[in-house]
C-alpha cells in the first residue's frame, strides 16, 4: 500500500512538471502573438507610452504660463513669464481679450509642442507592428488634441495596420491623459469675461460654486493680478495674468474721489 501511493504521488509530480514544460514551451512560442492581445501592449498604449513624457511636460508649461508655451506679453512672476489674458497698459481702463478662444489656443500649443515627438513614435510604432507581422498601409500621419471634461485626448489616424492570421486591425490610435484642465479653463473664461467687463472679480463667490477649486488672486504693484486656479482633489493647476482698471502708481480711488467740505 506504501509503494502504490509512493508511484501515485511520484506520477502526479511527473504530470505537474510535465504540464508546466507544455505551458512554458507554448509561451515561448506564441508569445510575440499573445502581446498583440492583451492589454499593455496594444498600439495605442504603446504609443501612449512614448508620447506621454512629451504631453506632461507640454501641459504643465500651458498651465503654469498662462496658456502659452512660450509668452510673448506677460508678467515676470517667480521667475517665469505669466501670460496676459486680458490686458491693458492704459490706467482706468479695462482690459482687451488677447485670447478669446483660449481653449482652442492651448490645443494648438500642446499639439505643436509634441507634434515631433508624436510622429517619432508613430515610426518606431509602424516598424513594431511589421516586426510583428503586422501589415501597414498608409503614409500619412493625422494628429488631432482635443481638451475635454475628462481630460485631453489625441487621435492619431492615416495609416492602417492588419494582421489576418490574429484577425486583428488598427485604423485609430488614442492617447488619453486625465486631467481636469478642461474645467479650470471654463472658470478662467468666466474671470476674464469680469475682468474686461469690470475690471476686477470676486474669488469667493466662485469657490462657494466650485468648492472643489481653490482661486487666488494676487495683487501686484504695477496693477496686475496673478491668478491661480487649484483642483484641491486632482491638484491641476491653472495660472494666468491680467492687467484692467489699474491705478497710477500713489494714486487710489479714495483720492481722486474725495469730496471737498
Amino acid at each position: 500500500m506504501k509503494i502504490k501511493k509512493e508511484n501515485k504521488r511520484g506520477q502526479v509530480t511527473l504530470f505537474v512538471i510535465l504540464a508546466i514544460i507544455i505551458v512554458a514551451v507554448l509561451i515561448i512560442l506564441f508569445y510575440p502573438r499573445l502581446k498583440d492581445l492583451i492589454g499593455p501592449s496594444t498600439p495605442s498604449l504603446q504609443l501612449q507610452g512614448c508620447v506621454e513624457k512629451k504631453l506632461n511636460e507640454a501641459v504643465f508649461l500651458v498651465s503654469q504660463r498662462g496658456g502659452s508655451v512660450e509668452p510673448v506679453n506677460g508678467y515676470m512672476y517667480k521667475g517665469e513669464k505669466v501670460e496676459y489674458l486680458c490686458y491693458t497698459n492704459q490706467y482706468y481702463q479695462t482690459c482687451v481679450m488677447q485670447q478669446p478662444l483660449l481653449k482652442q489656443h492651448i490645443e494648438r500649443e500642446i499639439l505643436d509642442y509634441i507634434r515631433e515627438d508624436v510622429k517619432g513614435c508613430v515610426s518606431n510604432l509602424r516598424s513594431t507592428l511589421e516586426k510583428r507581422g503586422y501589415s501597414v498601409s498608409g503614409e500619412k500621419d493625422e494628429i488631432s488634441l482635443s481638451i475635454e471634461p475628462g481630460g485631453i485626448n489625441i487621435e492619431v489616424s492615416g495609416f492602417t495596420a492588419r494582421n489576418d492570421e490574429l484577425g486583428v486591425s488598427y485604423d485609430n490610435f488614442k492617447i488619453t491623459k486625465a486631467t481636469k484642465l478642461y474645467n479650470l479653463l471654463m472658470l478662467t473664461t468666466s474671470i476674464l469675461n469680469w475682468e474686461a467687463r469690470y475690471g476686477d472679480s470676486e474669488t469667493t463667490t466662485y469657490m462657494l460654486y466650485y468648492p472643489n477649486v481653490k482661486v487666488e488672486k494676487l495683487k501686484q504693484s504695477d496693477g496686475s493680478k496673478i491668478y491661480i486656479l487649484t483642483n484641491t482633489q486632482t491638484q491641476d493647476k491653472f495660472t494666468f495674468a491680467t492687467r484692467s482698471l489699474s491705478w497710477p502708481p500713489g494714486y487710489g480711488f479714495g483720492q481722486i474721489y474725495t469730496p471737498k467740505e
